[in-house]
C-alpha cells in the first residue's frame, strides 16, 4: 500500500532574520529549500524536518540516498524523512550501498531482471543498478522513453532525467508519446512525473473542477483527461484505490468574465480508463477517455469533469502546466493557478450559424464555426442575428468591486451599479483585489513601511525590539502591511497582535482579508520568541478569505499577519482586514457546552455591562438569555 502526505509549509521561516535565534541544525523544507533552525520543535512548527548539527551552507536537504530498511531510493531529505524513512545525507547514492543490502537490480538486454550483487552481476553481462534497488519496481523494464525532442526504445532505468517520461511496453514506432488523438480540436499535455498537481474533481468530495479552452472550430464528439484514483483516508493523507464504476459528468459552459458561465452541454458517461504505467509518486496515472451522445458545439468556454463513482475513491484531475487558470468549486480560492490536461476531440468546420463581431456590432448568418474564431466574435450554432442573447453589439467587460467581487457588465450598467469598468471584453480574474474598512474597524495606527523600515511598531518576535499591539474579541482590525527593501534583502511588514483569554474557548478563530498573498498564524506566547510554538497557520492569494480556528486555554497568545510573496500588490500600504472571534461565546465556562452553568453565571451577571455575558454590548439582559438559550448544547 503506498500512502503520501501532502505538507502545507507555512511561510514564517522565511522572513524570520538569523539573529532570532541561535541555529543548532537545518530545518529542510519541501522542494528542498534549507532554513537555521535551533531545534527540533522550531523546525516542526515550520513544517519542515530537522537535520542536527547540519549547516545550510553545505546544502544539506538536496537528493541522496533514502533507506526503506534494506532497500534505497533517491530523494531529498524532506521526502525522505517525511515519508517516514532514513536520509543518509546529500549527495550520497545508493551506489555506495548505505542502506547495506549488499544486493540490488541487476538489468539485462531482454528487459529481464534479477536481485543479485554486482560482482555476480558484471559477470553475466547485466547493469547493476546499485544497492537497494529491485526487481520489483520494475526498473528493467523495456519501453518508449519520451522526450521533449521525441521518442527512444529504453529501459526504464535509462529514463530518469525530468524532461523525460517512461511507458512501460511501449513502442517508439507507433509513437506512445503523442497523448491527444489525432483529430483533437483542442489540447493540453499532462504533466510529467517530476513537477504536477492532481486536483480531486468528485461528486462525493463535494469538490469540482473546470478547465477552459479557446477556438474549438468544430463539434466536440468525444473527450480524453488523465488522473489519479486515490482513496482520502484523512486529513491530506491517499492512497491509491481500484475505481470500478467510471461514471463522469461532463458539463460544457459559456464563459462568464474569466469564470464558468451559463451551462451549454451536460453529460453522464460511463469513460474507458486505460493504465498508462507511468507512477507519479507512486500511483499509477490513468487516461480516460468518453465519447459524447451528441456533439456539443462551443467555440470558448470552459469544461467541467466529474467523477461519480466510489464515494472513497476519488478521481483527482492531472495538472497541464503552471501559470494558467482552472477553477475549482468549494476550493479556496476557486481560480487555480494551474492548467488541467484534457482533449477536445472531434471534426474541424461543418456546424453554421450566426457569427457576430461584438465590436463592430455587425452579425452575419450562416457562417462556417472556422470562420468565426477569436478576437470579438462571439458564434451561435445553427442561430439566427436576430435569435442571440445578449443582442450583437453589447460590449461586456469586467466590473469590479470592493473585495474583489465581479460581474460581466456593459460600462454603463457598471456604472449604475458602483462598480469599476476595466474595458471591453475584459474578465473579471483582471480585478484588482480592494479591501475595504468596514465603518466600525478600528485603525492600525502602524506607520506605512518604506525602503529601510524599523519595525518599533507590532514586529513581534520577528523585529529587533519585540511590541506587540493588542486585540479584543469581535472587533475589526484595518491594518496595512507590505514588503519593503533593506540592504542587500527584502523585508515583510510582520504584523503581530497579543490578545489574553482570562478563560478557556472552545474555539478561537482568526480571520483575515488581504490585498496581498498573505499568511496568518496563531501563536502560543507561554514560552516568548525564544520558544516560540506555532499553534496553525494558513495562507491564501491576495482576497482570499484566511481563517483558522483552534480551542485555546486562557492565557496569552499571538495572532500574526504578513506577506508572503515578493509581487507589486504586496507594495508598502497594501490593507487588511483581522478579526478574532470566540466562535462559542455562551460557553461562559469554557467546557465545551452551553448549558446550566452557563445560565447562572448569566443570571449572576445581571445588568452589567462590558463582561463575557453581555453578548451584544448593551448590559446582560433578555436579548443575551435568549442568544444563550439559542446555543443551548454542544459548541
Amino acid at each position: 500500500m503506498n500512502r503520501w502526505t501532502i505538507v502545507a509549509v507555512g511561510a514564517l521561516s522565511a522572513f524570520v532574520s538569523a539573529s532570532t535565534a541561535t541555529a543548532q541544525g537545518a530545518c529542510c523544507m519541501f522542494g528542498g529549500q534549507c532554513l537555521p533552525a535551533a531545534d527540533v520543535a522550531e523546525c516542526n512548527g515550520l513544517g519542515g524536518v530537522f537535520l542536527d548539527g547540519e549547516d545550510c551552507a553545505n546544502d544539506p536537504c538536496s537528493v541522496g540516498a533514502c533507506c526503506d530498511g534494506p532497500d534505497c531510493g533517491q530523494a531529498d531529505a524532506f521526502s525522505c524523512v517525511a515519508a517516514g524513512r532514513t536520509f543518509a545525507g546529500a549527495g550520497t547514492s545508493c551506489l555506495d550501498d548505505p542502506c547495506d543490502s549488499g544486493v540490488g537490480a541487476c538489468c539485462f538486454a531482454d528487459g529481464t531482471c534479477m536481485d543479485i550483487g554486482p560482482d555476480d552481476c558484471a559477470t553475466q553481462g547485466g547493469t547493476w543498478l546499485g544497492a537497494g534497488t529491485n526487481c520489483g519496481q520494475g526498473v528493467c523494464t523495456l519501453g518508449a522513453c519520451c522526450t521533449i525532442n521525441g521518442c527512444m526504445n529504453l529501459a526504464q532505468y535509462q529514463c530518469t532525467t525530468p524532461d523525460e517520461t517512461f511507458v512501460p511496453g511501449g513502442d517508439c514506432a507507433v509513437n506512445p508519446c503523442n497523448d491527444c488523438p489525432p483529430g483533437s480540436l483542442f489540447a493540453q499535455q499532462r504533466d510529467e512525473p517530476d513537477d504536477f498537481i492532481a486536483g480531486t474533481s468528485e461528486s462525493s468530495a463535494n469538490l469540482r473542477r473546470w478547465e477552459n479552452f479557446t477556438g474549438v472550430a468544430g463539434s466536440i464528439e468525444s473527450v480524453t483527461w488523465w488522473g489519479l484514483d486515490l482513496d482520502h483516508i484523512g486529513g491530506n493523507n491517499f492512497q491509491e484505490c481500484d475505481e470500478i464504476d467510471l461514471t463522469f459528468t461532463i458539463n460544457f459552459h459559456q464563459d462568464a468574465g474569466g469564470v464558468p458561465g451559463v451551462l451549454v452541454c451536460s453529460y453522464k458517461a460511463v469513460a474507458t480508463r486505460t493504465p498508462t504505467g507511468i507512477l507519479y509518486e507512486g500511483a499509477e496515472l490513468h487516461e480516460y477517455s468518453a465519447t459524447l451522445n451528441t456533439p456539443c458545439v462551443l467555440v470558448d468556454g470552459w469544461i467541467s469533469i466529474v467523477g461519480l463513482g466510489d464515494p472513497e475513491c476519488w478521481f483527482l484531475w492531472m495538472s497541464a502546466g503552471f501559470g494558467g487558470e482552472s477553477y475549482c468549486d468549494n476550493c479556496i480560492p476557486p481560480q487555480q493557478s494551474f492548467d488541467l490536461a484534457l482533449c477536445l476531440v472531434g471534426s474541424v468546420g461543418g456546424v453554421f450559424g450566426a457569427c457576430c463581431d461584438d465590436l463592430a456590432g455587425t452579425c452575419t448568418e450562416n457562417v462556417e464555426i472556422t470562420d468565426c474564431v477569436g478576437g470579438s466574435l462571439r458564434f451561435a450554432a445553427n442561430r439566427l442575428c436576430a435569435d442571440l442573447d445578449p443582442v450583437c453589439g453589447t460590449i461586456l467587460g469586467a466590473c469590479c468591486f470592493s473585495g474583489a467581487a465581479c460581474a460581466l457588465e456593459t460600462d454603463d450598467d457598471c456604472t449604475i451599479l458602483g462598480g469599476s469598468w476595466l474595458g471591453a471584453l475584459t474578465i473579471c480574474s483582471s480585478c484588482p483585489c480592494v479591501v475595504a474598512c468596514p465603518p466600525a474597524g478600528t485603525p492600525e495606527g502602524e506607520p506605512t513601511c518604506f525602503p529601510n523600515y524599523v519595525d518599533t511598531f507590532n514586529g513581534g518576535c520577528t523585529a529587533q525590539v519585540a511590541a506587540y499591539s493588542s486585540i479584543s474579541l469581535g472587533k475589526t482590525v484595518c491594518g496595512e502591511s507590505g514588503i519593503y527593501e533593506v540592504p542587500g534583502d527584502v523585508q515583510p511588514d510582520f504584523d503581530w497582535y497579543e490578545i489574553t483569554l482570562d478563560k478557556p474557548l472552545t474555539q478561537l478563530s482568526w480571520s483575515v482579508d488581504a490585498e496581498f498573498p498573505a499568511q496568518i498564524w496563531i501563536f502560543d506566547a507561554a514560552d516568548g520568541c525564544d520558544d516560540l510554538i506555532s499553534i496553525t497557520t494558513t495562507g491564501g492569494n491576495p482576497c482570499d478569505p484566511l481563517s483558522v480556528q483552534w480551542p485555546l486555554a486562557a492565557g496569552t497568545y499571538w495572532l500574526v499577519v504578513a506577506p508572503i510573496a515578493f509581487a507589486d500588490d504586496a507594495a508598502c500600504g497594501a490593507a487588511y482586514t483581522a478579526l478574532a472571534l470566540d466562535e462559542c461565546p455562551e460557553d461562559l465556562d469554557g467546557d465545551g457546552f452551553v448549558g446550566i452553568n452557563d445560565f447562572l453565571a448569566l443570571l449572576a451577571a445581571w445588568g452589567m455591562v462590558g463582561v463575557p455575558a453581555d453578548f451584544d454590548g448593551g448590559g446582560v439582559g433578555i436579548n443575551d438569555f435568549l442568544q444563550l438559550l439559542a446555543a443551548w448544547g454542544p459548541c
